[in-house]
């Protein structure tokens, strides 16, 4: 495998570059040099530093670019990055770059006309269409759209997260099913194993967490408008109204006091909900104790092309979940007999209660982390190195 260019508008020490972006940087560069160029956050800075000159990064040159939300700054970083790609192309005598996302692709279409490099654009979401759904970018959507099948067009290679953006891209750009490729978000296996946690530290959160006795419904990621908190806290009341016995944890990385807020408003007693902040490598230790996971998501372009990390990380640890089927491919991977857990797309208190009840019995007998082995991320990174060696030869 030659050495490539890796660029992501996604910060390497951002949740998503800790569990989608590094672990994977870190095989490629045991088998070649790789060109990283992110955009990190202001707060994470020194730590990105500290990280670049780690042993963990001792094939990867490192280019680190400040993060801005203004639009103006944005320009400025297009130029910026344009400049560091070039510098890199024309030094090392680089021909592929990996884009991760729309940033950078838009980026490298341009520059793929005054040099001979092929690019992989990695499509985490559709963008276009989203702004679209949510009243945004109406008035350029025409050039947007007909920019984004031009950079799709013109890529050596596409890689999406479902095979329900695979099937879009290909109806809708008449591209070839062939040069799409799905790899979903994966999970470290070795870090999400719980024959691997401490005993002893096990303990200690189960007593500090008060959670003797209890039946344990856990959301963890990000919360925002596309996630369905209220249907999750209808799905909570109607377990509650069943067995007392319940408790909602929330492990969440934003928005701890506008959830405290809401499960006020819902009449959710302190005793009956947890919330929690937990780094990536501790994360193992809170979900340990879920007995089951919810996860829901508003329908629209964002939720086809959605491979949601939790989902990776629940089943390596042996958690059945509750989501549903409008969310990327979740019709097909989702049911008792392959890991023990449900779609529930309108909720009502006996299929909720029949539902978990179901799940609770079938637990000893479902090996989920067993039959997960497609989110594993070893095998997406052996996938995405196979495309490298295939647009190289």
């Amino acid at each position: 495998m030659k050495p490539f260019i890796y660029l992501t508008h996604d910060g390497v020490l951002d949740h998503i570059g800790q569990s989608q972006i590094f672990p994977y940087l870190k095989i490629y560069s045991r088998q070649t040099k790789v060109f990283l160029i992110s955009f990190e956050k202001k707060e994470n800075i020194h730590k990105a530093l500290k990280l670049k000159n780690s042993k963990e990064c001792e094939n990867i040159h490192w280019i680190i670019l400040n993060y801005h939300k203004n639009i103006f700054l944005k320009i400025i970083d297009l130029l910026n990055l344009s400049i560091k790609v070039i510098f890199l192309i024309k030094k090392y005598k680089l021909s592929l770059i990996h884009c991760r996302s729309y940033f950078p692709t838009l980026i490298i279409y341009f520059i793929s006309f005054f040099f001979q490099i092929k690019y992989i654009f990695d499509i985490r979401d559709f963008w276009a269409d989203e702004g679209i759904e949510i009243k945004k970018y109406k008035f350029i959507y025409k050039f947007v759209k007909k920019i984004e099948g031009r950079m799709i067009d013109k890529s050596a290679h596409i890689v999406c997260l479902t095979n329900a953006a695979k099937n879009y891209i290909s109806y809708n750009y008449n591209i070839d099913l062939s040069k799409i490729t799905v790899i979903p978000c994966g999970t470290d296996f070795d870090l999400f194993n719980r024959k691997k946690l401490n005993k002893r530290r096990l303990l200690k959160i189960f007593r500090d967490l008060k959670l003797k006795n209890k039946k344990v419904l856990l959301y963890y990621g990000s919360l925002g408008e596309n996630y369905l908190i209220h249907k999750m806290l209808n799905l909570f009341k109607y377990l509650k109204s069943d067995n007392n016995d319940w408790i909602f944890m929330f492990v969440i990385n934003n928005a701890h006091n506008q959830l405290e807020n809401i499960l006020k408003k819902n009449n959710i007693q302190k005793r009956d909900f947890r919330i929690l902040k937990s780094s990536r490598i501790d994360l193992p230790y809170y979900l340990y104790f879920a007995d089951i996971s919810v996860f829901f998501y508003r329908s629209g372009m964002r939720s086809i092309g959605c491979s949601p990390t939790k989902l990776a990380d629940l089943f390596a640890m042996n958690i059945p979940i509750i989501t549903s089927s409008n969310l990327g491919d979740m019709k097909y991977k989702i049911s008792l007999a392959k890991n023990n857990s449900l779609l529930m797309d309108i909720l009502n208190r006996s299929k909720v209660v029949g539902g978990i009840k179901k799940i609770l019995s079938n637990k000893p007998f479902v090996q989920i982390r067993k039959n997960s082995s497609y989110y594993n991320y070893r095998y997406g990174t052996q996938k995405y190195m196979n495309i490298y060696k295939s647009i190289q030869i």
